[in-house]
């Protein structure tokens, strides 16, 4: 495939993943008031205490398995046909696991509901290990907008079911069944949609081979899984209920940005990388695009969060939330080094250094969690500013290895994103000056944000800021193609 090729793919699949991403956002907000309006808390917190097992069932199931398809160069039936075996074989112990186990969870949290709705609420381990092998073949093919269609499909089919069930009275149970229709939905969908299906074939060769490559992600998957869990678990014993509330809302705001971004440029990125894995020349090009353009956008976004976080809390779920603020404008600056980690460990996934990903995860997590200890006895705050800074020093070790192979490390690579730093300092301060006359939180975010725009733009045009060309160029493009179209 040809370099202007790949990049039309980028754009096009970075779209139509945007479109997915903020979709899915949003119908989940709006499904979310509603539900929220006719369940009381107890319902979802019955859900919530079970997330932690079903995602490591999850993490199991798929092994890393489906990146190591995405990544391998010369893949065959037999290798998809290996793997989809391998899901269903791991979704179907561990299911049995659950189920088996589902009385024991009831018991440590003392709710007997959660042995009828862990064994229900577990059969989405294995929808899911159904399509895994389909969704990675769509990936590979770069068909991102059948993948965004599906999920956008699968989300309004889930909020129906949720909706309706809990209006009917089924309490709890709406929420069970409502993730089970997702992930049935989806499964159908993805399943008509990658035209392939598995040949009765299970290769010992093909396994070792892929295995090696996600057995390290899986390992990886289960650390990161743990550290995702360990604040809301370390501050719910620890503190209250109601500060795990304004913690979770204030990572909430803050991570939802960064979060949509990340997932954009390494799920469009990560297949058309791994064609040029044998190119360091056309690789450390687009890698270079990888780092400013999707930064350019998230940056201010992240920073007029934090600029606005006071008047934007109040208009959106009142006063009562004003604690999550100060977390939630920390978490804001944290963030922005959240991409840079993902993108330079994106770049051992397209190598097939998996390996070296696991080494960087035994290097980093113990630090994070030195730092988590460290903190608690300071108050939420503190544990969130250490939260900050762990996520500064990810990025650091994550460069090294971009260093050793693309010679393309830490400070080379905050060099090239300075011009964005400054922009979005210069905006901070310009859309902190001018909220600072009004005393209505809708008047300072009426002023504020245009501020924030304008200001931005135009500094990126005085100073002729290359990501702002090149994002530029990018929609000049996707305009005149959708025009001749």
């Amino acid at each position: 495939m040809s370099t202007q090729n790949l990049k039309s793919s980028a754009v096009n699949g970075a779209i139509w993943t945007g479109i997915e991403k903020f979709s899915r956002q949003a119908v989940q907000f709006v499904i979310g008031i509603i539900l929220a309006r006719i369940l009381p808390p107890e319902d979802f917190g019955v859900i919530g205490m079970l997330a932690i097992f079903i995602a490591i069932a999850q993490t199991f199931t798929d092994s890393g398995l489906s990146s190591a398809l995405i990544q391998k160069k010369n893949r065959t039936d037999v290798d998809c046909s290996t793997i989809f075996f391998f899901n269903i074989g791991v979704g179907v112990l561990f299911y049995l696991l659950l189920f088996a186990t589902a009385p024991f969870i009831a018991d440590f949290y003392n709710m007997p509901i959660l042995t009828d709705v862990t064994r229900v609420v577990a059969l989405s381990i294995i929808l899911s290990g159904l399509a895994a092998v389909q969704n990675a073949r769509l990936t590979i093919e770069l068909r991102f907008r059948t993948l965004s269609l599906i999920a956008i499909i699968s989300m309004v089919v889930t909020g129906a079911t949720g909706i309706a069930l809990a209006y009917s009275g089924w309490g709890v149970w709406a929420l069970v069944f409502q993730t089970l229709a997702g992930q049935a939905v989806t499964s159908i969908c993805t399943w008509y949609c990658s035209h392939w299906m598995p040949r009765l074939v299970f290769s010992k060769n093909s396994f070792k081979q892929l295995w090696g490559f996600g057995s390290k992600l899986l390992v990886s998957g289960l650390i990161n899984t743990i550290y995702g869990n360990i604040y809301t678990l370390v501050i719910g014993k620890k503190f209250s209920s109601a500060e795990v509330a304004f913690y979770n809302r204030g990572n909430h705001f803050a991570l939802l940005p960064a979060q949509t971004v990340q997932d954009m440029a390494i799920k469009v990125n990560f297949p058309i990388l791994a064609k040029m894995q044998d190119d360091d020349d056309r690789l450390l090009g687009a890698y270079k695009k990888l780092l400013t353009v999707p930064l350019y956008i998230l940056y201010p976004v992240l920073v007029g969060l934090a600029v606005t976080a006071e008047p934007l809390v109040i208009v959106l779920i009142g006063e009562k939330w004003l604690p999550c603020v100060p977390i939630m404008q920390v978490l804001c600056i944290g963030y922005m080094f959240s991409p840079l980690t993902h993108i330079n460990l994106n770049l051992l996934y397209v190598k097939g250094r998996t390996d070296l990903v696991l080494k960087l995860e035994f290097i980093k997590k113990p630090i994070a969690f030195l730092i988590l200890l460290a903190s608690i006895p300071f108050g939420i705050i503190v544990m969130v500013i250490g939260k900050a800074i762990y996520e500064f020093i990810a990025f650091s070790f994550n460069c090294y290895y971009t260093g050793k192979i693309l010679n393309y490390g830490e400070w080379k690579q905050l060099k090239l994103l300075l011009p964005i730093f400054i922009n979005c300092v210069i905006m901070a301060a310009a859309v902190y000056a001018s909220m600072l006359p009004f005393t209505t939180p809708i008047l300072k975010l009426c002023i504020g944000i245009p501020v924030g725009i304008i200001s931005y733009l135009i500094f990126s045009i005085v100073t002729k800021d290359a990501a702002y060309q090149e994002v530029k160029e990018i929609v000049k493009r996707k305009l005149l193609s959708n025009y001749e179209g």
